[in-house]
Parts: structure tokens; sequence; C-alpha cells
């Protein structure tokens, strides 16, 4: 059964007249005519009884204009549908975080188009080797995580690209020192690790890899990779460490505005490489939400993230 001839039926339906369906569908009355006798012929009984008022629907008529109102109601709901899921504004969007990853990048990420009604957003919290995995086995759209320090020649986060994933870079920003309040060295403008006074909270690579590899490498820098340490494995953990006296920590520059007034950030003095964080996914996952939300990722400044208390400088 034509959709058109059936369009035009309806019309006629609502009309109740053939000259005046006709100029509501911008046609002709005699092709209108010609579709009306088709549909019929093509249904072997009549659904018009024609008069000099018009037209009246026979009993089948009525059944058909019924049922084609139904189908006109679900295919427009049908084509909307395949629109916005066409458009990434419908659908199921699931992004792995990782643990160190802080909460305040992600308003960057997924603030307004991924927060429309269409969109089903989930996240989920997991250690940086976690995040590749569930990406990898589809159980996540797209992961967020820190990558390790790299230098020339030497491919950062391996453990992404031997499992084949897609890897680009949201956000970078340098580590600070974060102390308690009541530390000797709380008051200073900058942190020079290898004179601060405490021991050295660290945040293990059960939390994530990726950051904690940064940790080691400042430290170790620092001459001071040998020195007494707290371990933490959670990023909340390693700050109450310090708030109780246990020493100083190193976070990435985003936390700084997260700390409580029991604790400080102050920058380091001496250069310690940017941490970056990145967002991971297929490269054949065909989803537009997917698609969608990389857009808005990836064309996140940057280094616009970072406050200016933060910024190097060569002292």
């Amino acid at each position: 059964m034509d959709l058109r001839a059936l369009e035009c039926f309806l019309a006629v339906a609502e009309e109740g007249s053939v000259s005046r369906a006709a100029a509501a569908l911008h046609m002709t009355q005699p092709p209108l005519s010609v579709r009306l006798q088709t549909l019929e012929r093509e249904l072997g009984v009549p659904l018009l009884i024609r008069h000099g008022r018009g037209v009246e629907l026979t009993a089948a008529g009525r059944a058909l204009a019924e049922r084609a109102r139904r189908l006109f109601s679900e295919l427009n709901t049908t084509t909307e549908l395949v629109r916005t899921i066409g458009l990434g504004t419908r659908g199921r969007l699931t992004v792995a975080v990782g643990h160190t990853v802080s909460p305040r990048l992600l308003p960057h990420l997924i603030g307004g188009t991924m927060l429309e009604p269409g969109v089903d957003l989930v996240l989920t919290e997991d250690a940086d080797a976690d995040v590749v995995e569930r990406v990898h086995r589809r159980d996540a759209h797209a992961g967020l995580l820190h990558l390790e320090p790299g230098g020339p020649g030497r491919p950062r986060h391996a453990a992404s690209r031997a499992r084949a994933l897609e890897v680009a870079v949201v956000a970078r920003e340098p580590l600070v020192a974060v102390l308690a309040r009541t530390h000797p060295a709380a008051g200073r403008d900058r942190i020079d690790l290898a004179e601060v006074g405490g021991e050295r909270v660290v945040v293990t690579a059960e939390a994530g890899a990726g950051l904690a590899a940064h940790l080691r490498a400042a430290w170790a820098d620092a001459g001071r990779a040998e020195d007494a340490r707290r371990d933490a494995t959670s990023v909340m953990h390693a700050l109450a460490l310090v708030e109780a006296g246990a020493g100083v920590t190193l976070l990435p520059a985003q936390y700084s505005s997260m700390l409580w007034p029991g604790l400080v950030a102050r920058p380091l003095r001496r250069h310690t490489a940017v941490v970056e964080t990145a967002v991971c996914w297929r490269p054949d996952e065909d989803s537009p939400v997917l698609r969608r939300f990389l857009r808005t990722a990836l064309s996140t400044p940057e280094p616009d993230m970072l406050a200016p208390e933060h910024a190097r400088s060569d002292g």
C-alpha cells in the first residue's frame, strides 16, 4: 500500500470533500481522484460514498482511516526517534572514569549536550587498568584516565595502545604540592620538593597507574625516591593523611579548588612533567552519542583550564 495514497485518502476523510482535500494537499482534484480509485481497486472494497455534498466513509473506509491515523502517528514518532539517534541527541553513553581524574574536569566534558533528556549518561569510577578493559570489552563507550609520563619515542599508556584503542588528550595540568595548613612550608609561594619537610604521601598505582607514575618521577627528580612514604589508595585518603600531619602529597592542579579548609595547594618550584588526562575509545565503536561526546571532549581548551596561580615560572 502506497503511503502517499494513504495520506491522500486520510485527507479526504478529514475534509469530507475531494476538492477541499486536494486544496489541502496542494494538488488538483483529478490526480487525487485517481489515487483514491487505485487504492480502492488495490483493497478490493469501496472506501468512500460520493454524493453532491462531498463524500462519506464506508465501514471499511472508517476502519482504514482509524488505522491510518495511528500509522502516521507511529511513523512520525519513528522518524523523530531515528533522527535524534543519528544526531547523537538520544541514546546511552557510558564513560568509565579513572579514580584519580578530578571531578572538576567532568562538567567541561559532559555539560550541555550530554545532559539532554534523550541521553542516558552513566559514569562509573575505576582504576586505570579497569577503564581500559571496560572500553575494550564494550562495557563502556569511552574512558578517562591519566597518561603515564612519556618522552621521545616512548609510547604513553601502552595498555591502551596494545588493545588498539584510540587515545587523545583532553586536559593538561601541572602537579601541585598539597600540605596541611599547619605545615611549616604552607606559607611559601612555591614548594621545592627537595627541601620541604615531612614524609611523602603517595597515591598508589592501585588508584591510578598514570598518576602514580608521575608522582614517582617527581619525587625521584627531587632526590627523594627513597625517603619514607605513606601510601594512599585514593586521592581522598591521601588528603586525609596530609591533613592529619602525615606529610606532603602531590596532585594534579585541578584538585586545588576541591581542598577543604585544613589543606593548601602550592605550585612547585622545579619543573615536573605535565599531567595529561586522556579519553580512550574503540575506533570501531559506532555510537552517534559517543561521537558527539568526543567532539565536545576534544574541543576543550586544555591550557585554559589551569588557574593563573599554577602557571610555571623559570625561577
